[in-house]
């Protein structure tokens, strides 16, 4: 599990030393608060970002909560580039 920011950035990290032509993606699920840390996540250099929102996602969750969490991907990508864009 990913507890803040500087997990998922030394994860990344790690990620890279070990294999480094290897592009590293992070999937996000949209929600109130998702420009903060796509923005945490932009700088921990991931190359790669994608934004699901409620209609579902991967398959490795419980079928309540692939069906009843986050908002709708429009969402969390109009917040995530106001924030990213407002950030540099």
């Amino acid at each position: 599990d990913m507890y803040s920011i500087e997990d998922v950035a030394q994860l990344i990290m790690d990620l890279k030393n070990a294999n480094n032509t290897a592009r590293i993606s992070v999937k996000l699920v949209a929600r109130v608060g998702i420009g903060v840390i796509a923005s945490g996540v932009v700088k921990g250099k991931a190359d790669h970002l994608t934004i699901s929102g409620m209609s579902g996602g991967t398959g490795a969750a419980k079928w309540t909560s692939i069906k009843h969490c986050g908002l709708p991907w429009e969402i969390g990508v109009a917040e995530t580039h106001q924030t990213l864009v407002l950030n540099g």
